[in-house]
């Protein structure tokens, strides 16, 4: 996530314009006017990524930690045939994009390729299947037995489909795809541990997402004329509410970027969350994902 400061934003793929727009490579030559709408486009899928970071960022801080793999964690793929409509559709797309990015992140092979269909199903639903093009379509078949090519192909299957959205003036769409990712790494993330402690450093990393979820929420309003985003909008406000009381202590912050692009942030301010704040954010995630992923606790 943006906040957090093991690492960088997760992940700042630019997809480049023509890669997303046609697998036509016949014409190897822009006009003026493309080119432009290359530059902006570009522009906007930086300013996205600054505001908040792709799922499969959301994990690289648990990364080494010792945290154990949990399917139980994840949405179970026969479940997407409960999504009719094109907001659950969207949201969804994000919440099997961040167990796809959780899946691949412990190697389960087996497990990310029934999530890769599952996302492209999704994504077909949604009418934006056509944001993979058949290079990238050819990559993934090619790579399908090597999981560190499936670790950085799920990373690149969720920033092409930001960048058609973004492309497409679809932001309404990666709003909700956002929020689905972001609320399901997090409830992820809270439920990989067992109990609270104020040195535990993936906790310390969830307090961070505060600034991450900021970030994800001012983006998110500036739609909320939808009917769709202003559910989601209401649904996510415990959270806000949460993050919005944790304490900060103050910091100096200083951000460079490495070699791939990738902003990272070193120092700045420290949020804290106590057990009981840890223990309610837990709790309301879980019934928020649970309400999105229309699970019931009948």
């Amino acid at each position: 996530m943006r906040s957090l400061q093991y690492v960088s934003l997760l992940l700042v793929f630019i997809i480049l314009f023509a890669s997303c727009r046609s697998n036509n490579n016949k014409n190897k030559s822009r006009s003026k006017e493309e080119l432009t709408k290359f530059d902006s486009v570009k522009a906007r899928l930086n300013e996205i990524y600054y505001r908040f970071p792709s799922p499969d960022e959301m994990f690289q801080y648990i990364e080494n930690k010792g945290l154990q793999f949990d399917k139980e964690l994840i949405l179970p793929v026969k479940d997407v045939e409960k999504f009719l409509d094109s907001r659950s559709q969207a949201v969804n797309l994000g919440v099997y994009t961040a167990d796809l990015a959780y899946i691949t992140l412990f190697q389960k092979y087996k497990e990310s390729l029934d999530y890769f269909q599952v996302t492209y199903l999704l994504a077909g639903k949604l009418h934006i299947s056509s944001s993979f093009n058949s290079a990238f379509i050819k990559r993934a078949e090619s790579n399908m037995g090597n999981l560190d090519s499936l670790k950085v192909l799920s990373g690149e299957a969720y920033s092409m489909i930001t960048s058609y959205l973004v492309q497409n003036d679809k932001e309404k769409v990666l709003a909700q795809i956002s929020v689905g990712g972001f609320i399901e790494s997090l409830y992820i993330a809270l439920n990989l541990i067992d109990d609270y402690s104020p040195d535990n450093i993936t906790i310390q990393r969830i307090a961070d997402q505060r600034l991450a979820f900021d970030n994800m929420l001012k983006y998110c309003e500036v739609y909320n004329d939808d009917p769709n985003i202003e559910e989601l909008l209401n649904e996510i406000q415990p959270v806000k509410n949460i993050f919005d009381n944790l304490k900060i202590v103050k910091g100096e912050t200083k951000t460079s970027r490495d070699k791939n692009g990738k902003i990272i942030v070193l120092g700045g301010d420290r949020i804290m969350i106590t057990k009981d704040q840890y223990n309610e954010l837990k709790k309301v995630t879980g019934e928020i994902r649970n309400k999105i992923t229309l699970i019931t606790n009948n």
